[in-house]
């Protein structure tokens, strides 16, 4: 690039070029998180007056304008130290606390400049009087209280040629009060003021995979290591894909530098440096099967006398792909920046704001069973023909033999899976061991990370070892309940959607990932996550086959879950599930389902846990709902 050199009376101009953030869409190009347009208010270095009398007029005429037009909701405020109106201010408590973010900025300002720690309010004033000629004799003590917040903010985000400062953000020209102020500021035509585009989040779906998108913000205290080439003013993911792909999407803000001449002719135009947009995400998530899930868990729950939440999630059990995760309660994106409505879900009892897809916990439930049956198959305990008498009660352990909800009398495997016999299980686990068993549903992916780009919980395996771990009774008859999926056991959704796509695609469990590529503006992939194995689980063919035709036996020979699959052109397999909350809960029974489709060759696989759902077929109707719809989508229509 060639650049003009300026000569001693030229006047230049700096101006900085906004670096849109990068987009997010769905796996067939559909927009999930877009940008709209606005302006920040910014004060820029390069550009400002020369004497600081000047500089600071231009501030406050700055200020003044917000005030006149309403918009006052500028940023000087937000980290700021001191309470009360000058020359009567304290320091606030939290900024004595370097855990929180004010305190945080405030302990690294003091540091930077010099200051002692005890510092007092009057002292602090008298550093930004002394620094930045705030003479009594020229400001009155309102105007001498703005200058020092802003100044204060200007230090804490380091201000200078390669830093500007925002005044004021998210000025939508759209709103009249806006726009008077643009007119104004622009009349006005202050040194050093300037406005930026800008652009906010704007979530064309709102509500509908909320918890997956995650939010923009602040850096804040806790963060701030990770973003040392950042602006502190930066606005950074800061939960959901919107931080898991920072690095991709960010955009980087660049400067535009104009030279005019004595005549104000101008004579040069450049940029250094270049801003730069960022790239644009492409999700493994399909937004149809996404609404249809959360509409059907929503309708669900609410049908339901006790259900308050409850989450669903759907992988392509071949490479992985994360299709659908979806979390109920959910919340609006669009108004989730409006302190009432953050307060009102931080402050529900049902946790709207808690992703259960991926970091809610919950006992499996006859869900398991399909793992144990695995395990006792090809860990020589049982063959396909092995038989054991259900007659409702275990007969072991006296008072506190565990119970099966039938009484099933003569059952094999097969008829255990379908029936869902506790019987037959107790007879495996407390015969052979919980022991024997964990391994297998561990490896086909219980109680391990799924690979998940997002935050996730891993859950607990039952076991001996994690009672001594946590000083919690380990009992004999946990070999027995733990083989039907209660016990100590807790696992994500998610976690069980992994673990049914590894038995039902013949032991390949693959990493769970939500990111499926990555294009510039382009149009141009310059990223695409590769399939990744997480693990190969031997079993045999015949093993495979045995638990397959069990699952869809659950499915076929059941006349409500038959029922509720009938509008899905393919044949369906899975496993109901029950679960307790707790011993001492009132409240019904966790419901859970997972299955697949089609039998032959599975192409989705789908898992729900509805709190307090009672029976695990109220749950299958999330998983039929949203198998009716992928397997619609698939239908050519008549030439």
């Amino acid at each position: 690039m060639k650049y003009y050199f300026p000569r001693s009376d030229d006047i230049i101009r700096t101006e900085t070029v906004y670096g849109e953030r990068g987009r997010i869409f769905d796996r067939n190009g559909k927009l999930l998180v877009g940008n709209t347009a606005n302006y920040n208010l910014i004060f820029e270095y390069g550009s400002m007056a020369d004497k600081r009398k000047d500089v600071n007029l231009a501030l406050l005429d700055c200020i003044s304008a917000l005030k006149e037009t309403q918009t006052t909701d500028y940023r000087a405020e937000d980290y700021f130290p001191l309470l009360g109106s000058y020359p009567n201010m304290r320091i606030k408590d939290s900024a004595r606390n370097e855990n929180t973010d004010i305190g945080h900025y405030y302990k690294r300002f003091l540091n930077k400049q010099k200051l002692k720690e005890n510092i007092t309010a009057e002292q602090l004033c008298n550093y930004f009087i002394n620094k930045y000629k705030l003479w009594s004799e020229l400001y009155s003590d309102s105007a001498i209280g703005e200058l020092i917040r802003i100044y204060y903010d200007m230090e804490r985000v380091d201000f200078g040629y390669y830093q500007n400062y925002t005044i004021a953000e998210s000025i939508d020209p759209a709103d009249p009060n806006a726009k008077a102020l643009i007119t104004m500021i622009n009349e006005k035509s202050i040194e050093g003021a300037n406005f930026i585009k800008q652009t906010e989040r704007v979530y064309p779906y709102d509500t509908y995979a909320a918890h997956i998108l995650g939010r923009i913000g602040k850096i804040t205290a806790e963060n701030v290591s990770q973003y040392e080439d950042y602006p502190l003013d930066a606005l950074v993911g800061t939960s959901g894909c919107e931080a898991a792909f920072e690095e991709y999407l960010r955009g980087t803000d660049g400067k535009k530098i104009s030279v005019y001449n004595k005549s104000g002719e101008l004579i040069d135009e450049y940029y250094d440096p270049k801003p730069v947009v960022g790239k644009d995400v492409y999700l493994t998530i399909d937004i149809d099967l996404q609404i249809a899930a959360e509409d059907a868990l929503r309708e669900e729950i609410e049908r339901l006398d006790y259900s308050e939440a409850g989450a669903a999630t759907f992988i392509d059990p071949n490479n992985g792909d994360v299709l659908v995760s979806a979390s109920y309660p959910t919340y609006s994106q669009n108004q989730f920046s409006g302190v009432e409505y953050y307060a009102s879900l931080a402050n529900d009892e049902n946790m709207p704001l808690l992703n259960r897809a991926i970091q809610g916990t919950y006992a499996p439930g006859s869900v398991y069973k399909v793992g144990a049956a695995l395990a006792a198959l090809e860990g020589g305990f049982i063959n396909s023909n092995t038989c054991y008498d259900c007659q409702k009660v275990y007969p072991y352990y006296d008072d506190d033999a565990p119970t099966c909800l039938g009484l099933h009398g003569e059952v094999n495997v097969s008829d255990a899976i379908k029936d869902s016999c506790n019987i037959f299980f107790y007879y495996v686990g407390d015969q052979n061991g919980l022991d024997k068993i964990t391994p297998y549903t561990k490896s086909l992916g219980l109680g391990v990370p799924t690979g998940i780009e997002l935050g996730e919980r891993i859950g607990i395996i039952a076991s001996e070892d994690y009672c001594k771990s946590t000083d919690r009774a380990w009992r004999a008859i946990d070999n027995a309940t733990g083989a039907i999926g209660q016990s100590y056991h807790l696992y994500s959704p998610l976690q069980l959607s992994v673990y049914t796509s590894t038995v039902v695609n013949g032991g390949t469990r693959y990493s769970a990932h939500f990111l499926k590529e990555i294009r510039d503006r382009q149009g141009e992939t310059v990223y695409t996550t590769e399939t990744e194995v997480a693990e190969k689980v031997n079993f045999s063919s015949a093993t495979h086959t045995t638990i397959k035709h069990a699952m869809s036996r659950v499915v076929d020979e059941s006349t409500v879950l038959s029922r509720y699959f009938s509008n899905v052109d393919a044949t369906v397999g899975g496993k109901t599930g029950t679960a307790q909350v707790s011993a001492n809960s009132t409240l019904p029974d966790n419901a859970l389902f997972s299955g697949f489709a089609p039998y032959d060759d599975p192409e989705i696989v789908g898992s729900c846990i509805l709190e307090a759902g009672e029976q695990g077929a109220n749950a299958s109707k999330i998983v039929a709902a949203v198998f009716e719809q992928y397997f619609a989508e698939d239908i050519e229509p008549d030439a």
